[in-house]
């Protein structure tokens, strides 16, 4: 393999999740030159994990002092990996995501045999008020969104545009990144090849603390991102696809009077342009945010 290739993985309190997700990746086919391990300050264990597997088999861990979400976690391996590894691609994983061993050598392929400058294995289309998933039926098939997850993305879009921000703590970071990108006129293509299991730890159940936090950063996140790519159309879908959300919340949530605070508080602190973590996810207590928004 002629271009380098480094793996970013970004892991909080999933380690059981996290040895597996790392037995499938060293069964790639075409192994990265390196991988990048940021661990958010995890308290399970991980770290001394982690530690034993640190210089070994092109492994560089990086320790957080806190947890500071997926672009945080982001925005420090790229910066170690560019100015010490000088990468051509990075390939985004994620500790609950299993890749089938010829997932990185498919993704290099398409890249490098095409114009396109991030290849996804999951796409999304925006329409009023909701998200779809985008099923590929063609070898490759233009987006605008995809899940950062799997993707393998041009070193020197991060050169350019930076990673993912950090500003978000959690939610939303893959479609502002792939905004940013289309707005500096890069393209991204999902591949039709299934070649990744993906878990969604943290996600799932329709009323669990995960998904509590998770509407409160999605309404912030999206209004936050509504304010720097500004359209009618996309704040009539954000309206509708609020007022959608606190109308199940109200009819359907054991916790509904819950639900609807924390969603319009996102609401609110996305008008008052609050960024980073300003809500913690494991007590579920707001905390100052890390600086205003800008």
């Amino acid at each position: 393999m002629n271009k380098v290739v480094c793996a970013v993985m970004i892991t909080y309190n999933r380690l059981e999740s996290l040895k597996t997700a790392l037995a499938y990746y060293f069964n790639q086919s075409i192994q990265p030159a390196d991988i990048i391990i940021v661990d958010n300050n995890s308290s399970d264990g991980t770290k001394e994990y982690l530690s034993s597997l640190q210089n070994t088999r092109n492994i560089h861990c990086l320790f957080l002092s806190s947890n500071i979400g997926a672009g945080g976690g982001y925005t420090h391996a790229m910066a170690y990996a560019l100015e010490r590894l000088n990468p051509d691609f990075f390939w985004l994983l994620e500790d609950d995501t299993y890749y089938e061993k010829n997932a990185l050598s498919e993704l290099l392929h398409h890249i490098e045999t095409s114009s396109y400058d991030m290849i996804s294995l999951k796409g999304f289309k925006n329409k009023f008020g909701s998200t779809m998933n985008i099923v590929s039926n063609n070898h490759l098939q233009p987006v605008h969104s995809a899940l950062l997850d799997g993707s393998l993305i041009n070193a020197n879009i991060i050169r350019t545009i930076g990673p993912p921000k950090k500003e978000y703590f959690m939610m939303c970071d893959d479609y502002e990144f792939c905004l940013r990108m289309k707005k500096n006129g890069y393209k991204i293509a999902l591949t039709s090849i299934q070649s990744a299991n993906y878990l969604h730890l943290g996600g799932e159940g329709k009323f669990t603390q995960s998904t509590l936090w998770r509407g409160y950063y999605t309404s912030r996140n999206h209004l936050l991102i509504l304010r720097e790519y500004f359209s009618i159309v996309d704040l009539l879908s954000y309206l509708y696809k609020q007022l959608k959300y606190l109308v199940a919340a109200a009819v359907y949530a054991p916790d509904r009077w819950t639900r609807i605070k924390f969603r319009l508080l996102g609401i609110w602190h996305g008008i008052l342009g609050k960024q980073g973590k300003t809500l913690d996810p494991n007590t579920m207590k707001f905390i100052k945010p890390s600086k205003a928004f800008i």
